[in-house]
């Protein structure tokens, strides 16, 4: 029996303390499809709209696409863009007339002006259309914030279980497929989610080995008990400054709701004894370089951390590429710095031309100051790549217009747009393989691993200044819940059971 499922995405990870406010224009920068145009754009790409479109064909069910809007991390949503965004769903899902679900893929910490859980807002107005008989299931990221408006006004949750996310197509297969169940009265899903006191940084919580790899066999383990439907860790989004930011778990069971509540408490407590290894050491960025300029092997991958566009900050620090330039570094490449002006002055001397101009540090004041680059414009690009890494593979992006300027013996990829640059198909797409190169400057805390790890001698993550610093005490938090390790020194929990 075919059945017809409105599908829509609203995607922000929100950083509350990023000076740079998200407005339209970076969703139309993202990628922000309306209609017909979803399909278009998205079917065939390892994301979870891709997922929902490509499962509905083999399926036999239909797709009917509102909105698809997806903005790389930063400032608050501005009101405008997020009551745009909210209504081209909501009115989309009004015109798809009668359907048997919804189906969404939303990030889980977006806070826009005036509404700082906006998934739990999205959740409710859906709601409000559908009524209470319609299934409306949404993916989530990892690092969602879950609160529990999101868990009311949802009937599942499906939190993506890998960090590099590599993972987003297959939970939206597993939300079409309980969507499914849901409508034939195969199951009666009932959820509890468990927060416990902790919000560290995101550099700790990648999946394939640590605490979160332990946290997550675990969660793996639970799935396979009778009765168990789904069951999500979430890493959390420190940086979104909200009440419930940080560490969530979330079990769904078949009707059975004291499962639910024990097994997510349990991994809140597993997550509560191993919090000690949700911490951070890093190398300053002069210490990184100095040690990347010795090391024997090739290449070595220095992780900016702090400077990650992918957590909301401004792309353009330039700490790594001043010490790179002040210890003579040698085969090295930065990969990559936003700056428009720089791009400008890149086309305006042309390709062999002689390039004396200072670039990054002009977002704001907390990623270091402009670093004045002398060289030569090697490469000029339009920006254009599609992804073949493990990450939204198939998906066509754009960096903006790109200058790859040549300095003694440091490369530097300037480009127009904010993006982090976590598939080796960016710098390959200008000529630069990083495979062999001696040092690769890479802005990103984590989704870098899953393209850069299989050609790392060694990876070193580097304590520099930025917006996605894993160093809370960087940051003044006004609205997350207070005390929380390890913002707070003195954190204890007592777990109610």
């Amino acid at each position: 029996m075919a059945r017809r499922f409105a599908v829509g995405q609203i995607s922000h990870e929100t950083n509350s303390f990023s000076p740079i406010k998200t407005d339209l224009s970076c969703f139309t920068e993202g990628g922000y499809y309306l209609g017909e145009e979803v399909i278009e754009k998205l079917q065939g790409t390892r994301t979870p709209i891709g997922g929902f479109i490509d499962f509905a064909k083999k399926t036999g069910n239909e797709v009917v696409p509102t909105v698809a809007a997806s903005a790389s991390p930063s400032g608050i949503v501005t009101k405008e863009a997020y009551e745009t965004l909210k209504t081209q769903l909501i009115d989309g899902i009004k015109k798809a007339g009668k359907v048997d679900g919804v189906l969404l893929a939303l990030h889980g910490a977006m806070v826009a002006d005036g509404t700082p859980d906006a998934e739990g807002d999205i959740l409710r107005s859906v709601r409000e259309v559908v009524g209470e008989k319609v299934p409306v299931v949404s993916t989530l990221d990892f690092h969602a914030n879950v609160t529990d408006a999101m868990v009311n006004y949802s009937d599942g949750l499906f939190g993506y279980n890998t960090y590099p996310h590599i993972d987003g197509w297959e939970r939206a297969v597993e939300a079409f497929e309980f969507s499914l169940r849901l409508l034939d009265k195969d199951i009666n899903p009932v959820s509890y989610v468990v927060r416990p006191p902790l919000a560290p940084g995101v550099v700790p919580f990648r999946t394939g080995s640590g605490p979160c790899k332990a946290l997550m066999e675990q969660a793996f383990e639970y799935e396979k008990e009778p009765g168990v439907i789904n069951v999500s860790v979430y890493g959390g989004f420190v940086y979104s400054d909200i009440e419930e930011a940080g560490l969530s778990f979330l079990a769904t069971t078949d009707g059975d709701e004291e499962k639910a509540r024990e097994i997510a408490q349990s991994l809140a407590q597993m997550a509560w004894d191993m919090r000690d290894e949700l911490k951070t050491e890093m190398l300053s960025p002069s210490q990184a370089v100095k040690y990347a300029i010795e090391a024997k092997r090739r290449p070595i991958v220095l992780a900016d951390v702090a400077d990650n566009v992918g957590g909301g900050a401004s792309g353009d620090g330039t700490e790594i590429l001043r010490c790179l330039i002040e210890q003579n570094a040698q085969d090295a490449v930065v990969i990559t710095i936003p700056d428009k002006e720089g791009v400008e002055e890149g086309f305006r001397v042309g390709v062999g031309g002689k390039f004396d101009f200072p670039i990054g540090g002009k977002f704001d004041d907390k990623h270091g100051l402009p670093v004045r680059v002398r060289g030569a414009v090697r490469l000029l690009s339009d920006g254009w790549f599609v992804h073949r890494g493990p990450m939204s593979t198939g998906l066509r992006s754009c960096i903006g217009k790109t200058a790859v300027i040549q300095s003694g013996g440091v490369e530097i990829i300037v480009n127009e747009r904010r993006v982090q640059p976590v598939d080796v198909e960016v710098p390959r797409s200008v000529g630069i393989d990083p495979s062999y190169r001696k040092i690769v400057v890479i802005k990103s805390a984590v989704h870098y691993r899953a393209s850069y790890e299989p050609i790392a001698a060694e990876i070193i993550e580097v304590d520099g200044p930025g917006l996605s610093s894993p160093n809370l005490s960087r940051f003044t938090f006004s609205h997350i819940r207070r005390p929380i390790f390890p913002i707070d020194r003195e954190v204890s929990w007592d777990l109610v059971k």
